[in-house]
């Protein structure tokens, strides 16, 4: 169920990544952190152009459907296609700024695995991130202090002004990874239990990720 331009819940947290393919770690720990930060309702935004994955990526339309296939009915889960429908390069700041103006009396809870939040200092105006939400890096547990030496925990620890507007979240580790369902499909091996039964199927339906990985 797509609900991005209708009136959202009190607390809405946006978890925005390539899902390319989904998988069931995604959903898993975006069901942790709903209830850890008791978020009424939780977006799924599949990145249109990427700035460091082009060419890299399956075509928007085929990643935007396989998300929603994965949330399904799902409560308290959605899909935005915000970033899928916009033309050229997609900047996580102007995506937040476009959602902040839309929601502006609700909470938004910008969520990030940990691998991206180290390459968070690279990102367009990523200073701006915690004026438009709060940040929640999904972790590891046992991996939380690693964080911490990284440029940008560094400087937003610093931010007096703004506290607490980023969360460390452990999140389970179920060692499932896009770039090993992809590699699985490229040689011909199953991919079921990875994630949903309806994202395998429209995988094979379209032939994605076999001899050219990014059909269009």
């Amino acid at each position: 169920m797509d609900i991005c331009g209708n009136k959202p819940t009190e607390r809405l947290g946006i978890f925005g990544g390539a899902f390319n393919p989904p998988h069931f770690g995604h959903l898993r720990s975006a069901l942790e952190v709903r209830e850890a930060l008791n978020l009424q309702h939780l977006l799924f935004l599949p990145a249109g152009g990427h700035p460091f994955k082009q060419g890299k990526l399956a075509a928007g339309h085929h990643r935007l459907a396989m998300m929603r296939l994965a949330v399904g009915e799902m409560a308290g889960f959605g899909v935005c296609d915000l970033e899928i429908s916009r033309q050229g390069l997609s900047y996580t700041v102007d995506t937040l700024a476009t959602l902040h103006h839309r929601f502006p009396d609700k909470e938004l809870y910008f969520l990030l695995g940990a691998d991206l939040f180290a390459e968070l200092h690279h990102w367009k105006s990523w200073q701006r991130l915690i004026e438009l939400a709060h940040l929640c890096v999904m972790v590891r547990p046992g991996y939380e202090e690693l964080l911490q030496a990284s440029p940008a925990a560094q400087w937003l620890n610093g931010q007096s002004a703004l506290p607490n507007r980023w969360i460390i979240q452990p999140v389970t580790a179920l060692g499932i990874s896009s770039s090993d369902i992809r590699q699985r499909l490229t040689d011909n091996r199953s991919i079921r239990f990875l994630t949903p039964d309806p994202v395998v199927g429209y995988i094979q339906q379209h032939g994605l990720y076999k001899g050219n990985p990014y059909e269009s």
